[in-house]
């Protein structure tokens, strides 16, 4: 691996941490906010659902961006809108302006700087063990969740969320925007250097918008990414809430949820090995059972309350939280390949962005009902089976003829 490479995946390694860790702290700012405002936690949580369908939504305009201007310019414009999003958050008033700052302006942010832009780069430079490299850049993801879910509990504790999100925002623009700057500036595009290890699309194989539309692997990969976070996000948008509930003390769970973006990086990086050699749908399968042993391990709170099942639960939960990303990007860029590339992957995920929405609003309107997240966790176990199950659809390879000229669709 040539140093221009390396350089790239380090880069892409740290923002999507830094990132996604902050993207992911809203479940420990969550029980703050609704200490602070005495808003229900179906409607708090709302914001968590509205950044993920805002994110889903943007995707496919990111991955036009992205073909078109190339994915610095779109990455830089990420990490500022990130960086200001916290800025705002910092002086949130009302619900209408935690849905706004959160759900609208950190989730452009997190978009443009997120998969699609992210795979696009990575899909540039990478052919070889694709899978594997994928995952071991998108497990910044799973450390910027062990760094930044304690490090903004912490500083909750000492001066108060205003305060956290105010230090996060400076430390996001300080830190992201020029390590961006050095990071891609010159190794954006391949072959800038000759430094690829001959990522090119072979003649033939440019996939088009249209032509991938009316392929199986495409409904295949999009449910998939749909029904994930609904296995998922009912859990992770609660956890917090849950465990403080049950008398666990907050620093120990922002503990527990650091431990868990741990066992996410892990996970990422080692699903992503895994599926270059096991294939890519067995490796999704391991992987929600991972996912759906962590949530019955944090039912178990109910009738054992030890942190002996909160240390499962991270441990399982984690493993399995965010290893399909790797598994679905590794796999588009092959099925996909082409000029369209990042506009096709954008569209996929508006799938995770629908799937998303629903998941942590799910969560806090069935404990708003019931009084327990019982239901939610059961279901989301349930959706584990029927979100592995769409990995199956998808065929390799399986394009429909297309016309002269379809694949500039």
């Amino acid at each position: 691996m040539t140093p221009n490479r390396w350089i790239v995946l380090a880069a892409v390694w740290l923002t999507l941490g830094l990132a996604y860790g902050l993207f992911f702290s809203f479940a420990i700012f969550f029980v703050p906010l609704v200490e602070e405002f005495r808003w229900s936690r179906g409607l708090t949580a709302g914001a968590f659902s509205l950044s993920t369908l805002v994110q889903g939504i943007l995707s496919p305009v990111v991955g036009v961006l992205v073909d078109r201007v190339g994915p610095r310019r779109v990455i830089l414009g990420g990490a500022v809108l990130l960086g200001g999003a916290c800025l705002l958050a910092s002086g949130i008033q009302t619900v209408w302006d935690l849905y706004l700052v959160t759900g609208v302006v950190m989730a452009a942010g997190v978009t443009a700087v997120g998969w699609v832009p992210s795979g696009a780069l990575l899909a540039g430079w990478f052919s070889r063990h694709r899978g594997g490299v994928i995952g071991l850049a998108f497990s910044g993801m799973g450390a910027g969740v062990l760094v930044v879910g304690p490090l903004a509990q912490w500083l909750i504790t000492r001066a108060g969320w205003r305060q956290a999100y105010l230090v996060l925002g400076i430390g996001t623009l300080v830190v992201l925007v020029p390590l961006l700057w050095l990071g891609i500036a010159e190794a954006s595009r391949p072959g800038s250097s000759g430094e690829t290890d001959g990522a090119r699309v072979p003649e033939g194989k440019d996939v088009g918008i249209g032509t991938a539309l009316r392929t199986r692997a495409f409904w295949g990969l999009f449910f998939a990414y749909f029904f994930t976070p609904l296995a998922v996000f009912p859990v992770f948008a609660h956890q917090v809430a849950y465990a403080v509930d049950a008398g666990f003390p907050r620093m120990f769970v922002a503990g527990i949820f650091g431990l868990m973006g741990l066992m996410s990086a892990v996970g990422r990086a080692a699903f992503g090995v895994v599926s270059d050699r096991m294939g890519r749908q067995a490796a999704a399968t391991l992987s929600f059972g991972f996912t759906a042993g962590g949530t019955g391990a944090l039912l178990l709170l109910e009738v054992s309350p030890h942190a002996g099942w909160l240390y499962a639960y991270a441990v399982l939960f984690g493993l399995g939280f965010g290893a399909r990303g790797p598994i679905i990007t590794a796999m588009a860029s092959e099925i996909f390949a082409g000029r369209r590339f990042a506009a096709i992957y954008g569209i996929l995920n508006l799938g995770n962005g629908l799937g998303a929405a629903i998941g942590p609003w799910f969560g806090g309107a069935v404990y708003d009902l019931t009084g327990s997240y019982r239901l939610a966790f059961l279901t989301a176990m349930a959706l584990c089976a029927v979100a592995a199950a769409c990995f199956w659809i998808v065929r390799r390879g399986a394009l429909p003829e297309r016309e002269e000229g379809a694949g500039m669709v």
